[in-house]
């Protein structure tokens, strides 16, 4: 007899932290859970909106750098970012992960994952893009659109919760 696990979409932008780690292996007590892991390769990388958010945290020196990532460094650094928070999640002895990497715009990408696997909630870890939250434009307000899933948007390394 096959067991079905509660199967919880994970976007984030970057790496999960040890502190991400341990919420997500927790989030469901004792239930073995199989997480999906999905890091956006960010080819585009809008430093726009970046600067703004930068500015608006009060972190003036990242604001001032423009200088973007190169397709090829994205990816490379996508890559990390899955492998490393994959092996983070099982060596936290979470039942079942997987990862995959989804393009610069992951929403349609785990919308779609959503109904393949089938997913039961997705929980979203970035840093905190206040102009995309303001506008609800943000992966999580995007993806709560998109599916008919909870979605739990924190920001990473913390234990802020985003409405």
């Amino acid at each position: 007899m096959e067991v079905i696990l509660y199967t919880i979409l994970l976007l984030t932008e970057s790496r999960l932290t040890e502190h991400d780690v341990t919420r997500v292996a927790g989030l469901h007590g004792a239930e073995p859970v199989h997480v999906h892991v999905v890091v956006p390769v960010d080819t585009s990388h809008n430093r726009l909106v970046e600067a703004l958010d930068d500015a608006l945290l009060g972190r003036l020196r990242e604001a001032a750098d423009a200088e973007g990532a190169r397709p090829a460094d994205a990816e490379l650094a996508a890559r990390h970012a899955l492998d490393t928070s994959v092996s983070a999640l099982r060596a936290a002895r979470v039942a079942e992960v997987s990862g995959s990497l989804a393009p610069d715009d992951p929403v349609p990408a785990v919308a779609e994952l959503a109904a393949d696997l089938p997913a039961d909630e997705a929980v979203v870890i970035t840093a905190p893009h206040l102009l995309e939250e303001a506008f609800n434009r943000d992966w999580a307000s995007r993806l709560r659109d998109r599916t008919q899933l909870p979605v739990l948007h924190v920001v990473a390394g913390t234990d802020r919760v985003v409405s």
